[in-house]
């Protein structure tokens, strides 16, 4: 079978076969699924908002709590800067000095020099010992004990 073809020209204007639309049928919804939609949403909201005032209400009880914290670490620290000049007051020379007259204790006439090296404690077995072990006379004493002994005799003469 043969079939004649219909020739198009460029010229010519295309035009529709039908005027006319077949318009789409409108799909009934179940009058349920509205409500069902705003429900959801309804949810969503009311989760979000509930969220949202955990959220603030965490936020401002936090606050307070810092707040509160540093008024207590501010009254701390004024209390430590009272007892540091209490304890500065306390260790003060002249206050020693005066508790110590007031004793019973003696000035001392003059200037006092210790020796400038310490001999070591030695412990006897199971109870501290409170004196203190001197070195053996035998043992010589180190070149670097000798440079010391010299160095503190030289500014304990200029000192005199």
């Amino acid at each position: 079978m043969v079939v004649a073809q219909e020739k198009i020209l460029w010229q010519e204007p295309l035009m529709q076969k039908s005027s006319k639309r077949n318009p789409r049928p409108v799909k009934r919804r179940n009058r349920y699924a509205k409500g069902k939609s705003i429900m959801m949403l309804a949810f969503i909201v009311g989760l979000t908002g509930a969220i949202g005032a955990e959220t603030i209400q965490l936020t401002v009880v936090q606050g307070a709590q810092v707040r509160s914290l540093e008024k207590d670490i501010a009254t701390i620290k004024d209390q430590n800067d009272l007892l540091q000049m209490e304890a500065d007051k306390l260790r003060a020379v002249g206050r020693i000095e005066s508790a110590a007259l007031a004793m019973g204790m003696e000035k001392p006439a003059g200037i006092v020099y210790v020796a400038g090296a310490v001999p070591a404690v030695k412990n006897q077995k199971g109870a501290p010992s409170t004196q203190v072990a001197t070195q053996p006379a035998e043992s010589k004493p180190t070149a670097l004990n000798q440079f010391l002994q010299k160095f503190t005799s030289f500014f304990a003469s200029t000192q005199r």
